[in-house]
């Protein structure tokens, strides 16, 4: 079943595997190296969030679960997970849960399931590395690669002072090693990522900031052109209101696409059905806390 999120995780995963690998490697001590993703469809039930096989010397598996939520059962979850990685090899298989707010913390996430037997006695113990996202190192976080940057902004020092870190994401956006189509990727993801933490409101104003930053910046008039940055930065209502509500119908797609997963062929034309600019700034701001798709185009 897909969570919360899940398209915009994956999307920002997809953009730049090998920073996530490399963010891996680090949990381990392992210097970073050539990857593959892995395809994740383990059963007819089972699917874990990515599998990334580090080609080696030596060879590596990591297997990546992200949460946003309490989940029953989680541990033993993973520990099936990473069985079934396994299954038909002997290289290792590390798992690394990732999890994105304090909302998905739970007593149970020890970084070790046993399993009991008849005597009471364990008989099966095993191991993953939990992280906490919001007790990482802000700088650590944004100062790293690109890819994995957004993750700065949900951080606790981002949240002690949310606009401070904002300014220096969208500083981050400026370095050479972000080129225009991952700058796309990368505020199109945090828009969306911010929504776990942040009013959306608040995330709206900020992007105006944003937009003020980055203005004179080459890679700002490259989003710019292509009507990204003007809806996300400037929101959509004042997009309609420039009589560009075209251009905010394509925004509200590209955001409900990393919203969503599994978006119906059929949305984009009821999209464009929607002729009322006040309407498709009310879907706007739901964009966070709508359900599905069929529940933010009901947005009345």
């Amino acid at each position: 079943m897909a969570k919360p999120f899940d398209a915009t995780l994956n999307s920002l995963i997809d953009a730049r595997p090998q920073d996530w690998v490399a963010f891996l490697c680090a949990r381990f001590g392992i210097p970073p190296g050539p990857a593959e993703i892995i395809d994740t469809d383990l059963s007819a039930t089972v699917q874990a969030d990515k599998v990334f096989r580090l080609v080696g010397p030596p060879v590596v598996y990591f297997h990546l679960e992200l949460e946003s939520g309490s989940r029953p059962r989680l541990p033993a979850d993973l520990c099936r997970y990473n069985t079934l990685i396994g299954h038909g090899h002997d290289d290792p298989v590390h798992t690394v849960l990732l999890l994105l707010r304090p909302k998905a913390n739970a007593s149970d996430l020890t970084g070790t399931h046993v399993r009991l037997g008849v005597t009471g006695r364990p008989y099966h113990t095993f191991e993953y590395t939990v992280v906490r996202l919001w007790r990482e190192p802000f700088d650590a976080l944004l100062e790293g690669s690109p890819g994995t940057a957004p993750l700065a902004l949900l951080t606790d020092e981002a949240a002690a002072d949310y606009p401070a870190a904002m300014a220096r994401f969208a500083e981050r956006l400026r370095r050479p090693d972000v080129d225009g189509n991952l700058a796309r990727e990368l505020l199109g993801s945090t828009f969306v990522l911010c929504g776990l933490r942040y009013d959306p409101k608040k995330t709206i104003e900020l992007y105006r900031s944003i937009s003020m930053t980055l203005e004179d910046s080459t890679t700002y008039q490259w989003i710019l052109q292509k009507g990204v940055a003007q809806g996300v930065a400037q929101g959509v209502a004042q997009g309609v209101a420039q009589g560009v509500a075209q251009e905010a119908r394509k925004l509200l797609l590209i955001q409900a696409r990393k919203r969503f997963a599994n978006l119906p062929p059929t949305a984009e034309g009821a999209l464009q059905a929607v002729a009322d600019p006040a309407r498709l700034e009310r879907m706007a701001e739901r964009i966070f806390d709508a359900t599905s798709w069929d529940d933010l185009l009901a947005t009345p």
